[in-house]
């Protein structure tokens, strides 16, 4: 039996000579007793282990009561039922037909990730992102007649309330370090109003108070690159038109958020010349301009008889000038675009819908400005008549051909159905938003509103305009 080379046995403490005599060695060299000998003292060499390897011991890591910690068993994730796994394709389904952007929809990726890391994180017993995708798939189910309109519709209602209460405990959740899923799922839930809430308040809501909040606190920096920058990039548009439709300044009119918006606009333009994002900047500019302009109005009617502080008049109107010279700029550099088709429908649309926009900004006053003797940038009839076509024409090509949502629709619309003065135009509108109501409840709001303008203006009768057209 071989020795291993740790075996003290293997060590020699005498010379050749003394172990072969048996005598006691002092292990000096020579030892004492082959000096008294006189032999030559040799002490044998350590014999090596046969096959040349070292076997070297570790020495293992101690645990005391402090430091030992119990491993933590991850539970597996349990299977998707057959009707979540249903429901998540009607979702993708209603993603895919509601572009809000005119690009397709690469945040999808962000989404399902999203939901994986909500599902093993949440302390709650409801994945509040998950429910609140399931809640827009039962409804676009619902919406399409599949399935059983009723039971999609209960199924719908009950993880929308699912998820509400999921997302409240997620927002108190103090140990939450990233909070791009409760974003999303403030998101999903206004859809999910829009869809069914015909007044829109609740979307509102969630909109003012959700969605917008959370990006101010999380500022323009977070929403540069990543999941972030995804959700602003669709996001905004609500935004947007939000702010327009209701005569709001938005927070995206703030130097630092203006700064971020620009930097997707040449993003954007590095492919195309002219693009949807630089619309969008204009329109929140727009809406800026038209809480300031309504302001002054109001001050300059209770300052009757007084001298009018006409240096902000000429600023207002200043600044409605560059503007228009904007607009007009990107029509030009949008003939040489070559934008996508989706993207350039939604961007024309918006275009002609900003350009009365901004004209309605001083001609509704227009008396108050000439009595103050300043010019504004104000069209003509025949330019606001002609923008009222295009704006129609393009929203009937858009919801018959493109991806877009139906819900961008609602502020040109808005727009075109206000300044609507022939009964063709106002029944080529009306079909319009009964077309965005067949998906989207909330456009039955805008048609109440419209239904009140119109019946305080004459029309001009005409032939109607069929949708299909």
């Amino acid at each position: 039996m071989h020795l291993g080379p740790f075996d003290r046995r293997i060590r020699r403490s005498r010379c050749a000579p003394c172990a072969a005599s048996h005598s006691k060695c002092s292990g000096s060299i020579p030892c004492s007793q082959c000096q008294k000998r006189c032999i030559e003292c040799v002490f044998p060499a350590a014999s090596a282990p046969s096959n040349g390897t070292a076997i070297r011991l570790a020495k293992g890591k101690l645990f005391t009561a402090k430091s030992f910690a119990t491993p933590v068993i991850q539970r597996p994730v349990p299977p998707l039922s057959d009707k979540t796994i249903t429901y998540l394709f009607y979702f993708d389904i209603f993603i895919r037909k509601n572009s809000f952007t005119g690009r397709g929809p690469q945040f999808l990726t962000d989404v399902q990730q999203l939901v994986k890391t909500c599902g093993q994180a949440g302390r709650a017993p409801h994945n509040h992102l998950l429910d609140a995708m399931l809640a827009l798939g039962a409804m676009q189910a619902n919406i399409l007649g599949a399935l059983g309109c009723h039971n999609s519709l209960r199924f719908a209602l009950e993880h929308y309330l699912q998820s509400i209460t999921s997302l409240r405990g997620a927002v108190l959740d103090s140990t939450l370090t990233r909070k791009d899923s409760i974003l999303w799922s403030t998101f999903f839930l206004g859809l999910f109003e829009l869809l069914q809430d015909a007044s829109g308040q609740k979307w509102l809501q969630h909109m003012v108070f959700g969605t917008s909040q959370a990006l101010i606190a999380s500022g323009p920096s977070a929403c540069t690159s990543g999941t972030m920058r995804n959700f602003f990039l669709q996001a905004r548009t609500f935004e947007v038109c939000r702010s327009i439709i209701f005569n709001q300044s938005s927070f995206l009119a703030a130097p630092e958020w203006m700064k971020v918006t620009r930097s997707l606009s040449e993003e954007a333009n590095i492919q195309s010349r002219a693009s949807v994002d630089d619309i969008l900047n204009m329109i929140v500019l727009c809406s800026r301009l038209r809480a300031r302009t309504s302001q002054f109005i109001k001050t300059y009617n209770s300052f009757s008889g007084v001298e009018v502080p006409s240096i902000d008049a000429l600023e207002l109107a200043t600044e409605g000038f560059y503007l228009r010279d904007a607009l007009e700029s990107w029509k030009l550099d949008a003939s040489f675009s070559s934008a996508q088709h989706n993207e350039m429908l939604l961007a024309m649309s918006y275009f002609s819908a900003t350009s009365i926009y901004l004209s309605g900004n001083y001609d509704y006053d227009l008396h108050h400005w000439q009595a103050m003797t300043v010019a504004v940038p104000v069209l003509s009839r025949d330019e606001i008549l002609k923008h009222v076509e295009d704006i129609l024409q393009t929203t009937r090509k858009a919801l018959r051909s493109s991806t877009l949502s139906p819900l961008l629709h609602l502020f040109p619309l808005r727009v075109a159905g206000a300044r609507s003065r022939e009964h063709s135009q106002r029944q080529t509108v009306t079909e319009c938003l009964l077309e965005v109501k067949k998906q989207f409840a909330v456009a039955d709001a805008i048609l109440v509103d419209l239904d009140e303008l119109w019946s305080l203006t004459p029309t001009t009768p005409t032939n109607p305009t069929p949708l299909d057209s």
